[in-house]
């Protein structure tokens, strides 16, 4: 064969495989991105609160609907009797029913993130609400104390962490603590010790 037909040959071959690896790229499956780590974190935790709605909802069920024409002191009454059902069903709940460890360390991180880039304005605002409550540590199936106030819990964290049913459960900060605060029943359904710097 002479060199140039074996050139012509040659130049043939390699455009025929290019060819073919072109072919193959195209038949190739599009790149999948790996799912977040995070979202199946808080996927797991949507469910746990899902599964305490539906029994706290049939608990609060059973004692009718809410009626809130109804004096102070009725409500009130009503709060406690559901916060002792649900405490009495959950005799056995336990830190980490619902703030799981790993939903625990997600949501440290998350906040304690947050609070580097905040404002000393806000983080002043913060420790100042958290001086009324000096002697209170807060722990599963424990009532909130009626004579602690409610800190408005952060909008920029409630922009970090899985939404809540609306007046049902809500987030609280407690001096370090992250809670969970059952709205009607004040009870407190789960804790992360040391999640707030």
């Amino acid at each position: 064969m002479s060199l140039t037909k074996w050139r012509g040959s040659l130049a043939r071959t390699g455009l025929a495989g290019l060819i073919a690896t072109a072919a193959l790229a195209c038949n190739k499956e599009p790149y999948e991105e790996r799912p977040d780590p995070n979202a199946a974190i808080f996927a797991d935790f949507g469910q746990r609160v899902d599964a305490y709605v539906k029994l706290r909802d049939s608990l609060a069920a059973g004692m009718g609907p809410l009626d809130e024409t109804k004096s102070q002191a009725e409500i009130a009454a009503r709060a406690t009797t559901l916060a002792t059902l649900i405490q009495r069903t959950r005799d056995s709940a336990k830190q980490g029913d619902l703030f799981t460890p790993e939903f625990a360390t997600l949501a440290t991180t998350l906040i304690k993130t947050e609070y580097k880039v905040e404002t000393d304005s806000i983080v002043e605002q913060r420790e100042d609400a958290q001086e009324e409550l000096p002697n209170f540590v807060p722990a599963v199936n424990m009532l909130y104390p009626t004579t602690y106030p409610l800190a408005t819990f952060p909008a920029t964290l409630l922009k970090l962490l899985p939404p809540l049913p609306v007046d049902k459960i809500e987030y609280r900060i407690v001096t370090h603590y992250l809670i969970l605060r059952d709205v009607e029943a004040n009870l407190i359904i789960d804790v992360i010790p040391n999640a707030v710097p």
